[in-house]
């Protein structure tokens, strides 16, 4: 049998949706925790195309349903991207155990292009094998990079953000 949100609802906390104008971050004016949805039938388009990769995986148990684990996972760009979005409330979460050995074995796939960006409100950190590179706080309009580039021989890890504002004249 399939996996369901249940009493969960971290999606309805951590994302942001606009056609509610909900900041991410903050409860769903209609969640509530016994009932789920108060708006499910008519739910906006992003709240209904949404899947955690808790429910789309079989590979993950019960410990990583979101409201347990304290973050969601789900991917995007053709599943290029794993993005873990922590809860603010509970910044460590993702590094707690079973969940950092598992999230730096996910990691593995950043040498054949992937990534994997833990966020904790607008602060991002992209985790690689052997270390995390934290970026501090970022414009969630900006662009995040990440990957290998080679230098003297060796294949080295880099993270970096592109923005697309122009210097100001001084």
């Amino acid at each position: 049998m399939g996996k369901s949100c249940g009493e969960c609802g971290m999606c309805c906390k951590l994302l942001a949706i606009q056609a509610l104008d909900k900041p991410a971050g903050a409860w769903c004016g209609h969640f509530k925790r016994a009932a789920g949805c108060g708006v499910y039938a008519d739910r906006p388009p992003a709240c209904r195309g949404f899947i955690c990769l808790w429910l789309d995986s079989e590979k993950l148990d019960d410990a990583w349903r979101p409201d347990r684990a304290k973050f969601l996972m789900y991917t995007e760009k053709d599943g290029q991207r794993l993005n873990v979005i922590v809860d603010p409330a509970q910044p460590g979460a993702w590094k707690r155990e079973p969940y950092y050995r598992r999230i730096k074995a996910m990691s593995q796939r950043a040498v054949e292009g992937y990534e994997l960006v833990v966020c904790i409100g607008d602060r991002r950190i992209v985790v690689f094998p052997h270390e995390d590179v934290d970026l501090g706080l970022v414009n969630p309009e900006h662009k995040l990079v990440s990957g290998y580039a080679q230098k003297n021989g060796t294949m080295v890890p880099y993270a970096m953000i592109l923005s697309d504002v122009a210097p100001q004249a001084s």
